[in-house]
């Protein structure tokens, strides 16, 4: 088992067969951040969309547990599906989570489509966050998931119906699992050399309707080598819900730029 997660991740499989393909949220979401992806996606793969720990369905995590202790958690997930490659998404932490994956076991990743994220030496809001529900509570949750979207989107009634489904699956253990996951993102900020050797296809997502947040996208479009970075427009953190016709087509080109797209190319 890894570190600080005492049990297994719950994740939700669609598609009984193909390639595995892993979804992978940001905090504070859990795995239905990737409703559209896991249900389209499984037309062609095997779609698995995890919990982490303290998320969702998924265990408690302990104190002390890291970026690299949810990575090998979440392999352990693929390893009950296959010894074999997983092409792999991960949305802000979730992409933290990818990288670490793919740097844990590179020869067993073909491709990363990383969104929400960028290259952020300072994690300091992070850190800012892990106060703020210390001191808020839970509630914050909900507030946070909305400002994960767009100032236009997060006014529409399916943002507040997503916010609230999200939380309703809070448990006494939600708070302090959120609290530990921004403690390690904040606690050990990666080294450049890290993501210099991330050896891996990188596609990486960005909505500019953060342009601070969308300029941490290129600079981390520099320092992977072999990654490329494609812009929605209008688009928040939570780009895949906000526009899945977007992210899915981006996707979908990318794939079969690798040689990773089984078959025709959907019309």
């Amino acid at each position: 088992m890894a570190r600080h997660i005492p049990g297994p991740l719950y994740f939700d499989q669609h598609g009984p067969s193909g390639l595995p393909m892993l979804f992978l949220h940001s905090t504070p979401d859990d795995h239905r951040l990737w409703m559209y992806q896991t249900a389209r996606f499984s037309t062609w793969f095997r779609t698995l969309a995890v919990d982490f720990a303290g998320y969702g369905r998924s265990g408690a995590a302990q104190q002390g547990v890291s970026i690299a202790d949810q990575a090998e958690a979440a392999w352990e997930v693929v390893d009950q599906i296959t010894s074999g490659p997983v092409i792999i998404h991960g949305n802000s932490m979730g992409s933290y989570v990818a990288m670490h994956m793919a740097s844990q076991q590179a020869s067993r990743v073909p491709c990363l489509i990383l969104s929400g994220t960028g290259y952020l030496p300072n994690r300091e809001p992070m850190r800012s966050w892990a106060q703020r529900y210390t001191e808020q509570g839970i509630g914050l949750r909900h507030r946070q998931l909305l400002d994960h979207f767009s100032p236009t989107a997060k006014t529409s009634p399916f943002v507040e119906y997503y916010a609230r489904m999200v939380c309703e699956l809070n448990n006494p253990s939600t708070l302090a699992s959120i609290v530990a996951m921004n403690q390690a993102l904040a606690s050990a900020p990666e080294p450049d050399s890290f993501y210099e050797k991330i050896a891996v296809p990188t596609l990486i997502i960005s909505g500019d309707a953060n342009p601070d947040h969308h300029a941490c996208a290129e600079a981390l479009r520099q320092r992977i080598r072999d990654s490329e970075l494609r812009t929605i427009e209008g688009g928040g953190h939570s780009v895949m819900q906000e526009a899945p016709w977007l992210y899915d087509q981006f996707t979908i080109e990318f794939l079969a730029k690798h040689g990773q797209w089984p078959g025709e190319l959907p019309q």
